[in-house]
């Protein structure tokens, strides 16, 4: 099932962007071997999610982490500002509840689920602290936050910082409060929880490695980022996809596979209708 409902904000700026080649990235970085899988099974598991568990992920995108929760006999449900992205979750997974939204203001009662997630997700709300309570909101227990980790050493990051020079200049200073790496400074997002009435309950670092069969798909994973939207309205597709391929240069293997090095912060807290 899917619905939609008016978005504006960060939802309005970036659910355009996600959405401009969904395919694309539903594809590469949510496909078989995507970027998430090993922080979604760290969730899956710390979260204990499993047969009965009401699952929410705020900002779904193509409905990956949905679809490894419904196979483990969870009831998902997924809101995402891109239609695009949410069409295609509602196709992996139709019993899903999949509705395209603000994350700020989701479209359900208080305390409809067990577990709410957001994986890299939460950094590109506009206000994140009411994000945050919005996701308590609607958990009974736990609400899951994953965010990137380690970005000098990040292999995602890398590539992004020599494309800098094709963006506007007034995208890249949004980008710092709205964009992948906004939380990733040390202590933001603590302070955004503790504001936000999220005791943290699991704190650990997962190594997610992000792999591609070739430079081609590597090029057509960041091409279809949301955030390249952006270097391409301004400096063309062609040029983009050149400068990407040249920063991926490092971390192509002789046998031409594309292994990005990437760390995820993944921080469990509990709401304030949770069991001590």
């Amino acid at each position: 099932m899917t619905q939609t409902q008016p978005g504006g904000g960060s939802a309005g700026r970036w659910g355009q962007l996600f959405g401009a080649h969904a395919r694309d990235w539903a594809e590469t970085w949510e496909g078989p071997g995507g970027w998430g899988d090993p922080v979604y099974r760290h969730v899956l598991d710390r979260a204990k999610i499993g047969s009965g568990t009401r699952v929410l992920d705020c900002g779904c995108g193509a409905g990956r982490f949905a679809r490894m929760a419904a196979d483990r006999s969870a009831m998902v449900a997924g809101i995402d500002a891109a239609e695009q992205l949410i069409a295609i979750a509602a196709e992996r997974t139709p019993s899903g509840d999949f509705r395209t939204g603000d994350l700020e203001a989701l479209p359900w009662p208080e305390d409809a689920f067990d577990v709410v997630s957001g994986f890299s997700a939460f950094q590109f709300a506009d206000d994140k602290i009411h994000a945050l309570s919005e996701a308590r909101r609607v958990s009974r227990d736990l609400v899951a936050v994953v965010i990137p980790t380690r970005v000098p050493e990040s292999g995602i990051a890398a590539v992004f910082k020599p494309l800098f020079p094709l963006f506007p200049t007034q995208a890249l200073e949004g980008m710092k409060d709205s964009g992948m790496f906004a939380l990733s400074e040390p202590g933001k997002l603590d302070d955004l929880l503790g504001a936000a009435g999220l005791p943290v309950q699991d704190d650990d670092e997962v190594d997610c490695p992000v792999g591609f069969a070739d430079t081609d798909t590597a090029v057509r994973a960041f091409i279809g980022a949301g955030p390249m939207q952006l270097a391409i309205r301004r400096s063309g597709e062609q040029v983009v996809a050149q400068a990407v391929r040249n920063a991926l240069t490092p971390f192509t293997e002789p046998d031409g596979r594309v292994a990005l090095p990437a760390w995820y912060r993944a921080v469990i807290a509990r709401t304030k209708n949770a069991a001590p």
